[in-house]
């Protein structure tokens, strides 16, 4: 008995034009996307320098008047203190935690004991824990504790809202 090969449609030894053309394409688009992605991570690195350096500037000091008085002194100490705190390791420690899952509600900070009180919503409690344990792991931070945590019974996704108090590294 013959053997019969019904091979209708057989497969191109090589590829067609309009294949070639949409991977040239593709290769472009991912070049393109890639070249663009660098530029965007050296604008930011860009920008981190200068603001470091803007950080580290200092006004020429201008002759002052010396104040006879002991508690003006120390009222000047304190806010000459407060305007030479760094604030950007505190940003830069919350913008590397940065979550879908977890969302910022309110910070406030406390410069002269050195600490954050944030306010956040979470999904569940496991996404607070894990969003609190990379917060714990940032430079700049040296301390993170979840101090109080409660669901948001009056919204329909019913959040949890928890508070965490964050000390920050000298």
């Amino acid at each position: 008995m013959a053997r019969l090969d019904f091979d209708f449609h057989t497969a191109p030894k090589r590829p067609k034009a309009s294949g070639l053309a949409l991977l040239l394409a593709g290769a472009a688009a991912l070049a393109w996307s890639a070249h663009a992605w660098q530029a965007a991570r050296d604008a930011e690195a860009g920008l981190d320098l200068r603001i470091a350096a803007l950080e580290n500037v200092r006004p020429p000091a201008a002759p002052r008047p010396v104040p006879a008085d002991a508690a003006a002194q120390t009222a000047r100490a304190q806010v000459a203190s407060q305007l030479a705190w760094r604030w950007q390791p505190a940003f830069a420690a919350l913008a590397s935690t940065r979550n879908a899952r977890v969302a910022l509600v309110s910070l406030d900070a406390s410069q002269a004991k050195s600490q954050l009180k944030l306010v956040a919503e979470a999904r569940t409690l496991d996404d607070a824990i894990a969003w609190i344990g990379r917060l714990q792991q940032q430079p700049g931070v040296r301390r993170a504790a979840l101090t109080q945590h409660e669901v948001r019974a009056d919204s329909a996704e019913r959040p949890l809202r928890f508070v965490v108090q964050v000390e920050l590294a000298g």
